[in-house]
């Protein structure tokens, strides 16, 4: 019986855990973010690079978390992944608000004609140094 309950609770947790990750992919190319990403960076001939990556970080990055694997990288690997990290939420966040077109309703709302390129590097720094005081 405690085997079957065993059996049970990882087969519910991986096809929970599937039908997450299935949500966020889902999302994440209803609205378009890589091809807007791709073409924002003038990258567009990269793109299946861009979905492959996307796909194989989400696979492995579960297979990372399911299994629990160790990676031993020291301070440096500590730092350059959470670069990347950093790296990844932030065209994430920007891409999001760029296709559900935040920054334009807001600009034409509030009256600003000038300025926007500094607001949004003003929303950058700010998120910046908010992550380094709350880790720091």
């Amino acid at each position: 019986m405690v085997f079957l309950d065993a059996v049970w609770q990882m087969l519910f947790g991986l096809c929970a855990g599937m039908v997450v990750a299935a949500g966020l992919f889902t999302f994440i190319s209803t609205l378009g973010i890589v091809t807007r990403l791709a073409q924002i960076t003038r990258t567009a001939n990269w793109l299946h690079w861009y979905e492959n990556g996307f796909i194989a970080g989400g696979i492995l990055g579960n297979l990372l978390w399911i299994f629990s694997v160790p990676l031993v990288t020291g301070a440096v690997g500590l730092i350059v992944s959470g670069l990347f990290f950093g790296i990844f939420t932030g065209c994430f966040i920007g891409a999001i608000a760029e296709i559900l077109n935040a920054f334009p309703i807001f600009m034409h709302r509030v009256g600003l004609k000038t300025g926007i390129a500094a607001i949004i590097a003003a929303l950058a720094a700010g998120k910046f140094i908010g992550v380094w005081f709350y880790y720091f």
